[in-house]
């Protein structure tokens, strides 16, 4: 239970930007997980430290945690190891676009958007077809950025998120989708 308050914590300590402090929060929860026994725990815990890391620009530590934690949600097939392995892949993904493997990033946002299609985890999917957009909208792919986005917007409308999806209707300069 300290683990998962922990990881919270960090997540939360992480979107205001308080990277030291999420940095010991989250630094805590992977010991506290590790402590536990918990595999699935452990797992989550390096999700969020490979998040972490790569939101810091450190991408090889990034990747390295993922790919851990993607390893251990391997291990069952569970709702929430699809879901852990869903978010491990998708924020793969979004390094590998960072790091200029757009091959490999594509291939694992699909991975990602599967994955969480099967975990029926609709702000999930959303997200991976969210980031997909971005990063063909950094390589200037214009047509396809706006279709991702729709996507995006389907899947936001599905789980119930109309004003994230009202947000990005804007984006694509188009009332309805």
């Amino acid at each position: 239970m300290r683990a998962i308050a922990l990881m919270r914590q960090g997540n939360a300590l992480m979107e205001l930007r308080r990277w030291e402090d999420a940095r010991t929060a989250l630094d805590e929860a992977l010991h506290e997980a590790k402590g536990s026994g918990d595999q699935a725990i452990v797992a989550q815990a390096l999700l969020a430290a490979g998040v972490f890391a790569a939101n810091q620009d450190d991408r090889e530590l990034g990747e390295a945690f993922l790919l851990d934690a993607l390893e251990r949600f391997h291990r069952k097939n569970d709702r929430a190891s699809l879901q852990g392995r869903g978010w491990a892949f998708l924020n793969l993904a979004t390094l590998y676009g960072k790091t200029g493997r757009l091959d490999l990033a594509f291939v694992t946002f699909t991975k990602a958007q599967d994955l969480l299609g099967a975990a029926e985890d609709w702000a999930g999917v959303a997200a991976a077809w969210e980031a997909q957009a971005q990063l063909r909208r950094a390589i200037h792919d214009e047509d396809r950025w706006r279709e991702d986005l729709a996507e995006a917007i389907l899947f936001y409308d599905r789980d119930g998120m109309t004003e994230k999806a009202s947000r990005l209707r804007v984006l694509i300069g188009r009332k309805l989708v």
